[in-house]
């Protein structure tokens, strides 16, 4: 009856032990996982004011003219050439600003999924996705200042595209993805 008893002992031991490695391992795959989401987070060269994302208008930006071109976007601030987008593929759209006071930098896009607090990465550079691309050129269009990009969304719905110039945030166009 002692040998069984220790039997049963050790078994219980060594059964909890399994039970807390597996435990341990568990936690340390979800901590891993945050901190790769983090990490790819903290690559994003703006800060995101989520004041910004709460105040999204979910409707489509409205199609404007602008030159020989109708343009989708903000009339009057930003927009760019319209083309349907079709998830998962690359194509190009020629980004328009007008203003007096166009912020200088670099022109960075960040994706917002409506009903979702995921952000990503919309431009795309050599077919990998990339938060940023170059600086805005001279006038084109009927626009002050303009720069040519690849845009490519993995997943249908509606989008908000967060425009920022440099390090300012500028607007955004919402846009449906097919």
């Amino acid at each position: 009856m002692k040998h069984l008893l220790v039997i049963v002992i050790l078994f219980s031991l060594s059964a909890c032990s399994i039970w807390e490695k597996n435990e341990k391992q568990a936690q340390n795959a979800e901590s891993t996982a945050s901190v790769k989401e983090m990490s790819d987070i903290e690559k994003i060269p703006v800060k995101i004011d989520q004041k910004v994302i709460s105040h999204i208008n979910w409707e489509v930006s409205p199609v404007f003219q602008s030159g020989n071109y109708k343009m989708r976007g903000v009339p009057n601030k930003v927009g760019f050439i319209d083309e349907p987008f079709i998830a998962n593929k690359d194509s190009k759209y020629m980004w328009h600003f007008w203003g007096d006071s166009i912020p200088e930098g670099e022109l960075t896009i960040v994706a917002v999924k409506k009903g979702s607090n995921d952000i990503a990465p919309a431009l795309t550079l050599d077919g990998k996705t990339v938060w940023t691309t170059g600086v805005p050129g001279g006038p084109n269009n009927g626009a002050d200042a303009h720069i040519p990009s690849n845009m490519r969304l993995g997943e249908s719905g509606k989008w908000a595209l967060l425009v920022y110039l440099g390090k300012t945030y500028w607007d955004y166009v919402v846009i449906d993805v097919n």
